[in-house]
């Protein structure tokens, strides 16, 4: 406004006389503009003093639906849709949300969501060249980019969210489908192909990336991965190491003959171990047959790949077919509630509270309500109080 026009102007003002040139008094007062928090902070909130939460602004509206939709400034229509007030209208919200999510635009959000969400950050600095047979730059790039395109793929089709866990088609290119073992496939281009059942691959947890971000070259990880499911699609993350746990000791002749499933094991009878492992180990395992790039395995060492495990519960799983039947047999709610609270986590633009929950709930059960459709996860983190308040 007015005020913060004439401040800056009075500023400028005051530095010119000290200043050699015009240049070196403007930049002084930019200076002050780049760095105050109306610049570094997206829509500052207005202080509420302990009262309820006020309803924002069309425009602040809109700058929070394209940063969240597009990960850039609203266009020209939608902030006129804000200036006139449409925008508060639920119905031209909608219309709104359609409208992005079908913009080129929307694939920013796939992107850095996922990003942010998988912590593909972890296969990004991964430099395994040289080190790890079948791995190289062209290989590392597809890994980083299939995440993003298979949720991509989903959002775009509106497609259930229980596909992360499993279907029957997989985003890949050239170079991922040669490591995947699927034929037909050229170029670098990224497109859909149908699996057939003996692909075993279909969703987050059999893609290349997924696992080989989870690994300890040249082996596999079996507590890494399953920190990852627990974690990033199931909102469960296990309870932190306790001090001074023993260690693996590998120069043992004994645990050195060992599977890595049996070296879990044994470490797991340790009663510093053994309540925290009971609920971790077992998801790991069921991947046991992936080895540390994400290809299929039959055998370790010579000895045949053991997948099995039972959970805490003592529910039995038979590797990762049972770990994908478990899932969404069992915790489709728990996905669901995950994903939906990573959303508005990235479209708000900060953690969420036990406060929070009560509106968190009411999305997943509206998205329950329409076949968990991926837009309509975001039509609902969009129409929620949580979102279009302060």
């Amino acid at each position: 406004d007015e005020t913060d026009v004439d401040r800056k102007v009075k500023r400028f003002q005051a530095l010119r006389g000290t200043c050699d040139s015009f240049e070196e008094a403007i930049v002084e007062v930019l200076a002050i503009v780049l760095s105050s928090p109306q610049f570094l902070y997206v829509s500052l909130s207005p202080e509420l003093g302990g009262e309820a939460a006020t309803a924002i602004s069309g425009v602040d509206l809109a700058e929070r639906l394209s940063l969240f939709l597009w990960c850039s400034v609203p266009d020209a229509e939608l902030l006129d849709h804000a200036m006139s007030g449409d925008l508060l209208d639920p119905s031209v919200l909608r219309a709104e949300v359609k409208r992005l999510i079908n913009d080129s635009r929307s694939e920013r959000f796939v992107e850095q969501f996922v990003r942010q969400w998988l912590n593909l950050e972890l296969l990004e600095f991964q430099n395994l060249k040289g080190k790890v047979q079948g791995f190289d730059p062209l290989l590392q790039d597809a890994m980083l980019s299939e995440s993003a395109k298979f949720v991509h793929e989903l959002f775009i089709h509106d497609e259930s969210l229980l596909n992360l866990i499993h279907c029957d088609f997989a985003m890949v290119n050239e170079r991922l489908a040669k490591h995947y073992g699927l034929s037909g496939v050229r170029g670098n281009h990224f497109r859909r192909v149908m699996l057939d059942d003996g692909a075993r691959r279909g969703g987050l947890m059999t893609q290349a990336g997924f696992l080989a971000m989870h690994s300890d070259y040249p082996a596999s990880h079996p507590l890494k991965r399953s920190a990852c499911l627990l974690e990033r699609l199931l909102n469960d993350p296990p309870p932190p190491p306790p001090p001074a746990v023993p260690q693996i000791d590998l120069a043992d002749p004994r645990i050195a003959e060992m599977t890595l499933k049996e070296r879990i094991e044994d470490h797991r009878n340790q009663a510093a171990c053994a309540s925290c492992h009971m609920k971790i180990d077992p998801w790991g395992i069921a991947f046991e047959n992936y080895d540390a790039l994400g290809r299929w395995r039959d055998s370790i060492g010579g000895k045949p790949v053991d997948a099995h495990s039972e959970l805490f519960n003592g529910q039995a799983i038979d590797g990762i077919d049972g770990l994908k039947r478990f899932l969404l047999l069992n915790r489709q709610d728990q996905l669901v509630h995950s994903v939906v609270e990573k959303l508005l986590a990235f479209g708000l633009g900060r953690s969420l509270t036990f406060a929070d929950q009560s509106e968190v709930e009411e999305i997943v059960h509206h998205v329950r309500q329409h076949d968990d459709g991926f837009q309509q996860a975001i039509i609902s983190v969009v129409q929620s109080d949580l979102f279009l308040n302060w």
